[in-house]
């Protein structure tokens, strides 16, 4: 039973219909059964009349032979595309006297979805907004449908493509962390064709031919070919500390880089943890822990973010990093329903083939806990808890989080806010790198700001962040050290980067 008097106080809203039904049960109830099932879920209460801005109960006649109609009419297909109900979500309850019928519409299955009405996919499928039902665009509805197949939506063949217009730089970083992480693998003794087919990047066309799955076009391919096959694909990370304009950005269409979501990952993925506050911890008595929760969760987050967007749709992923705050944003809406997602356990990513890419290197591998990480990582630090939120038209899903940012000296040298931790951030690498800027070029000035945010950086991590060959990164090197701009601390193995 619900509270009745509860609910329509507040009028009607996003979770809550009222229809008046006291002869018959209207039309409209299964155009909001259908947004109900298509949207968050909801309460459909029937039995309930609207005067001026209140509503008052006139009750249901004959309500138990109403529920039986109601219920002959979601068994039947023409009527109702699919029953998401329970025989607990539909009853009579009493109220000031009167008999209401009560139905609790939950969120349907992917599976499921869409839920529509009379026969009609392209007309009667319904969606919930703030004013109410709306008729679903054949956008949603495509989305819908590509979200219901258990087949992998990154496994499509682009045969438009022969698989060496991919970006055999990105591919070569790729296996390069590969091999790094998974040295004994016998995958490294294979050509990049074969290695592709393994991971799921590339597959045979009918006529033989090796061609690349959406999968491999969106993590090895270029931008220019990645949106002649999705229009809409974009990704963005966005940096702002102040009120003036975005202070870092790095973005797919800026033709200096491949545009890639492989690329992108590595790109960016220290920029998110740069500067965050994070406890002080030791492995011993002389080497510190950098790699602390909140930097993994951190990661989790963004892979997250790329491994179940949906590259058909609209708006592309967009990491927006302020002073202390970060929203994580894709398209796509989460497969999982949200309380599932923040009790973890469940796995269901958009995207499998990209998953597995990016496990294979050690990133995402804990898809499916990824949210309840975070939320048991921001509770031990005592911060205000991540919001997961849904938007529709078009659709997305986008995390906030809140966080705090490590206050450091600033360039005059004022240490008055100088906390435990010692690695420089963002303020002092600009200052470091400003002062250079005459001597090196932009990928030395990459190469600079990485050694200043991880003095253990390797080359190969390198070569990922500037987006060039490792062979090219250890020439680069080579000059920074011949410039008197950064020493090697100790051997290969074991040393630390000093940027002077």
């Amino acid at each position: 039973m619900i509270d009745v008097k509860a609910l329509i106080s507040s009028g009607e809203n996003f979770r809550l219909e009222v229809k008046k039904a006291s002869d018959k049960l209207p039309d409209s109830l299964w155009e909001s059964y259908s947004a109900f099932a298509n949207t968050e879920g909801g309460i459909i209460l029937l039995g309930i009349s609207e005067v001026g801005t209140e509503f008052t109960a006139t009750g249901v006649t004959n309500a138990s032979q109403k529920v039986k109609n109601i219920w002959d009419q979601l068994n039947d297909r023409k009527k109702v595309s699919s029953n998401v109900l329970l025989e607990r979500h539909v009853y009579v309850q009493e109220f000031e006297g009167k008999e209401l019928i009560v139905m609790q519409i939950p969120r349907a299955d992917r599976h499921d979805k869409p839920v529509y009405v009379n026969d009609d996919l392209f007309n009667g499928t319904y969606r919930r907004n703030a004013e109410g039902d709306y008729h679903c665009s054949k956008a949603e509805i495509k989305s819908m449908l590509r979200d219901q197949a258990d087949s992998p939506i990154d496994g499509v063949l682009v045969e438009e493509f022969d698989w060496k217009e991919l970006n055999m730089e990105s591919v070569s970083r790729y296996r390069n962390r590969f091999a790094s992480l998974k040295p004994a693998h016998v995958w490294n003794n294979l050509a990049h064709d074969e290695f592709l087919q393994k991971l799921g990047a590339l597959r045979k066309s009918a006529n033989g031919e090796l061609k690349p799955t959406l999968a491999g076009l969106v993590m090895f391919g270029t931008e220019d070919k990645i949106t002649q096959i999705l229009p809409d694909y974009f990704l963005d990370y966005r940096e702002k500390f102040t009120f003036e304009r975005w202070s870092d950005r790095v973005f797919s269409t800026q033709g200096e880089w491949s545009g890639n979501i492989f690329d992108f990952f590595f790109k960016i993925v220290s920029k998110l943890t740069a500067d965050i506050k994070v406890p002080f911890q030791m492995r011993n008595t002389i080497e510190r822990v950098d790699d602390t929760p909140v930097h993994i969760a951190l990661r989790e987050a963004l892979s997250n973010a790329v491994i179940h967007a949906d590259y058909y749709g609209r708006r592309g992923v967009v990491i927006e990093k302020e002073a202390k705050r970060l929203n994580i944003s894709n398209p796509g809406l989460f497969r999982p329903r949200i309380e599932e997602a923040w009790a973890g356990g469940i796995s269901d990513p958009r995207n499998p083939i990209i998953f597995k890419m990016f496990t294979m290197i050690d990133v995402g591998e804990r898809i499916g806990s990824g949210l309840y990480n975070i939320h048991s990582v921001w509770q031990t630090m005592g911060w205000s808890q991540p919001e997961l939120s849904e938007e529709y038209a078009p659709e997305r899903t986008i995390l906030s989080i809140e966080f705090e940012r490590e206050e450091v000296a600033d360039v005059e040298g004022n240490m008055d806010n100088v906390t435990e931790k010692n690695n420089v951030t963002e303020d002092i690498i600009k200052k470091v790198t400003e002062k250079v800027t005459e001597k090196v070029t932009e990928n030395q000035r990459i190469i600079l700001e990485n050694m200043q945010r991880n003095q253990h950086v390797s080359a190969s991590e390198l070569a990922v962040a500037v987006g060039i060959s490792e062979r090219k990164i250890k020439e680069n090197i080579t000059k920074l050290k011949e410039k008197g701009l950064i020493e090697r601390i100790g051997p290969d193995r074991g040393g630390f980067w000093k940027v002077k």
